[in-house]
């Protein structure tokens, strides 16, 4: 939907100065790059989250960390990443003025984005897997793959349901990213219970569809969120299929505003076997060649902190003398690689190895913690 006649001088002078920002900085170079330049980014990306533009501000926030980790000439800055980000920033500001000023509904929707939300009264689900995403002083993100144990509203029993939170993350703060998790949510719970292998009571909620056919959680003020039963049959939701994978993929067509990550897949492999350790595409990352049959992938393992629960978990399982369990994960297609986040491993109940097991000194915790700045 186009934003209201109020907005759109605005928002067009908004986009008008972000790609004439990523065009002196792609023409100048990352040495050229100002606090002006750095201002205007940060701008766009606070007006976006304000009209509820989500892929905008999503490309906005990863170009501008990444910039940032030049300007602090950080080991992790990612050359390929960055281009890759500032230059659909540039595209998706100007296809945008392009809708604006032609009316083009259609168009502004797909390059915004932004699926409506409907209310959700009341949803069981239990967790499958955990996203983690650490961003050294800057956030630490966890991100909850669920499934719906039962039919609740327009999410069918069964379906994939995600909710995310984020933290973030002060220089010199000697927390590790899973001590976050037992801190409560303004909802009054802690998303700690998200790992309690139990159904979770999710009441007062809303959803959105998200870009892959499942749906996102959001909370509101009145939402609340209960440990429910029990829950053993995790086999229910560990079914997966390549050749339909290949299908999806196959109707897939491709244009230039695609993150290889939007279009992936959650899979469960088994009767795999794990190779020794390599070095990834980014700094400190590792990568284990796993083979399931005529199936290869590449399982990505970020740097510390993010990585360092998950590559103690793999190596457990690469160096065990007894068959793999079940593997949950996110596999994605990136340069004709399938490339896999390992999540979950399945040995009866969920072993969630994104998370290390390590004890987390909860007074230690909020003491550290500063809820007034």
């Amino acid at each position: 939907m186009l934003p209201p006649a109020a907005d759109r001088p605005k928002l067009r002078a908004t986009l008008d100065q972000l790609s004439i920002a990523v065009e002196e900085l792609l023409l100048g170079g990352l040495t050229t790059a100002s606090d002006a330049t750095r201002q205007t980014l940060a701008g766009a990306m606070q007006e976006a989250a304000r009209m509820r533009l989500l892929r905008l501000g999503g490309t906005l926030r990863v170009a501008t960390d990444e910039l940032g980790r030049f300007t602090r000439q950080e080991k992790t800055f990612s050359r390929r990443r960055f281009t890759f980000f500032l230059n659909r920033a540039w595209l998706l500001s100007r296809g945008m003025i392009h809708a604006l000023d032609a009316s083009d509904e259609k168009e502004y929707d797909r390059l915004t984005w932004a699926p409506p939300s409907q209310p959700l009264p009341a949803v069981e689900v239990v967790n499958l897997g955990v996203v983690k995403k650490v961003a050294e002083n800057a956030f630490a993100m966890f991100e909850f793959r669920l499934r719906a144990v039962a039919d609740a509203g327009p999410i069918k029993a069964g379906q994939k349901v995600s909710w995310s939170t984020v933290f973030p993350l002060k220089k010199d703060q000697d927390i590790p990213p899973e001590g976050f998790l037992h801190l409560p949510q303004k909802q009054k719970f802690s998303p700690f219970l998200f790992l309690e292998r139990t159904s979770l009571n999710v009441t007062n909620a809303a959803v959105s569809g998200d870009e892959v056919g499942g749906w996102k959680l959001s909370l509101t003020d009145q939402s609340t969120v209960t440990v429910g039963k029990p829950f053993a049959q995790w086999d229910r939701y560990l079914q997966w299929s390549a050749p339909a994978a290949a299908e999806r993929l196959a109707k897939h067509a491709a244009g230039p505003l695609d993150l290889d990550t939007e279009l992936q897949e959650e899979v469960v492999i088994r009767d795999y076997d794990i190779g020794k350790p390599g070095d990834g595409d980014e700094p400190g990352q590792t990568v284990y060649e796993l083979t399931a049959g005529r199936l290869k992938l590449h399982a990505v393992v970020g740097a510390n902190p993010e990585g360092k629960a998950l590559r103690a978990a793999f190596e457990e399982v690469r160096k065990a003398k007894v068959p793999n369990p079940p593997l949950f994960g996110v596999m994605h297609y990136e340069r004709c690689r399938l490339v896999l986040q390992p999540l979950t491993t399945f040995a009866g109940g969920p072993d969630y190895i994104t998370i290390s097991k390590e004890n987390v000194n909860k007074a230690a915790l909020l003491k550290a913690m500063n809820f007034t700045s």
